[in-house]
């Protein structure tokens, strides 16, 4: 792909998630005003939802601007992370709100309160509508982070659809526990989410070695190609979700010549780039070269 195509379908991308970013914020405050006139602690559980997934799409958008922009002296590894960085900043936003939002929950389940269901209904259809024409907009992108905030526009349909069947419950039977209910219900799932995208952010800044890749596999298969008689000192950590970095020895026979190297090392960086390996360091040794287990460590196989 062109580094111009990339830029028109980057920007492509981000055009559709600011359209989408515009549409759930102003419903959101549309849903905040909505929760108070209705007196609905569920359409307040989705205002809050609609606002976490505001900040989510404002962070993608820019996100997906700073992607393009190369690394300099003060970012060597380029500026990919901030969206991690905004990621977590979200997410402690939705925890805080979730929490207090549940807590309220509980709390009218031992004394419920009247509901205006006409209004749930309304606000319940509006939701179904905005949530889906943002996401179909989305999917419509080959971007991978487009797709994913597709699929989470989706789930939100999902509450909204929630939502309409207990407004309309409501409007027959007097069941205002319900309203409780779902609302639990709603930030127990927001809080699952949230749980799993601040593990899996925290596990990025620790370093850890991404989950998408295995030593042994990697080892295994650079062993397989000519003049390699070990590979060591494996180390990987990931930039974001979906790339990575790794560094590595490989030890080759003391005859193999800096043209046999050099196609070595476009091998391996075939092999890892299929794997979105972004960077890849290697260190040729001698087989005569000796290194050290306790330096090699855990990451030895």
């Amino acid at each position: 792909m062109s580094h111009d195509h990339k830029h028109l379908v980057a920007n492509k991308s981000s055009n559709s998630i600011l359209v989408a970013f515009f549409l759930n914020a102003s419903f959101a405050i549309i849903e905040f005003v909505g929760s108070y006139y209705t007196n609905s602690i569920a359409i307040q559980s989705d205002a809050l939802h609609d606002f976490g997934d505001s900040l989510a799409l404002l962070f993608s958008y820019f996100a997906e601007k700073f992607s393009l922009k190369e690394s300099d002296e003060k970012f060597t590894h380029g500026y990919r992370r901030f969206s991690l960085l905004a990621g977590f900043v979200n997410g402690v936003i939705l925890l805080g709100g979730s929490i207090y939002v549940l807590i309220d929950s509980i709390q009218r389940l031992q004394h419920p309160e009247a509901v205006y269901a006409p209004g749930m209904i309304g606000l319940a259809i509006v939701g179904i509508i905005v949530n889906s024409y943002a996401a179909l907009r989305l999917n419509k992108n080959s971007g991978l982070n487009s797709k994913m905030i597709s699929l989470h526009l989706l789930e939100d349909v999902l509450s909204w659809v929630a939502v309409l069947i207990v407004s309309i419950i409501l409007m027959f039977r007097p069941w205002f526990i319900l309203d409780s209910i779902l609302s639990i219900m709603i930030s127990l799932l927001i809080l699952k989410g949230v749980y799993k995208n601040l593990m899996s952010i925290g596990s990025i800044f620790l370093q850890k070695f991404p989950d998408g890749l295995v030593i042994k596999d990697i080892r295994n298969e650079i062993m397989k190609l000519p003049h390699v008689e070990d590979v060591h000192l494996i180390k990987g950590w990931a930039i974001d979700e979906s790339k990575f970095n790794i560094s590595l020895h490989v030890r080759v026979n003391l005859d193999t010549s800096i043209a046999q190297l050099d196609l070595l090392r476009r091998k391996v960086e075939e092999y890892l780039e299929k794997k979105d390996v972004l960077e890849l360091t290697i260190q040729f040794e001698g087989s005569d070269c000796s290194y050290s287990a306790k330096t090699i460590g855990a990451v030895h196989d």
